[in-house]
């Protein structure tokens, strides 16, 4: 799996990720799915390596990934997946990705019947922070965003 030169996200790009992240997450909370969507960054094509939805291009969203939850914890606190998949994925779009959050819904339901619902950012059919396989296996997927259409490139 060589991954192809502009693939890499560097520690400098993750700024400009966290506050697109920051500033979607601030508009669901004040306006909800909507308008968050309505806000959500079309794809960045500055690093056109990045579009690529192959195992390279996943293991650099993955990495960046990982990196802005972490970032956007330490800054926001947040820790609703909804919330959190939805700036995520307006953070990595920025830098290049085309990202979108899943919705899904439990395969085996929980006897205490919490969670049902869970949303994830993924590339492609591969989820990008929790583990690899987990999303596909565990749960229903019911719903993408941004959706087809909506995956516009910014110059």
């Amino acid at each position: 799996m060589p991954l192809t030169p502009g693939a890499w996200v560097r520690t400098a790009e993750l700024g400009a990720a966290l506050v697109a992240a920051v500033r979607i997450g601030r508009v669901f909370a004040a306006s909800g799915l909507a308008a968050a969507l309505a806000e959500m960054p079309p794809v960045s094509s500055r690093k056109p390596a990045r579009r690529d939805t192959g195992r390279a291009a996943i293991f650099c969203a993955r990495s960046a990934g990982w990196r802005l939850q972490g970032l956007l914890r330490t800054v926001t606190g947040w820790h609703r997946c909804l919330h959190e998949s939805l700036a995520l994925v307006a953070g990595l779009r920025t830098l290049g990705f085309p990202v979108e959050v899943v919705i899904g819904y439990p395969v085996i339901e929980r006897p205490d019947n919490r969670d049902e619902l869970h949303a994830w950012p993924a590339l492609g059919g591969t989820p990008l922070v929790g583990r690899p396989d987990s999303s596909r296996t565990n749960y229903l997927e019911l719903a993408r965003y941004p959706g087809p259409g909506t995956t516009a490139v910014r110059p």
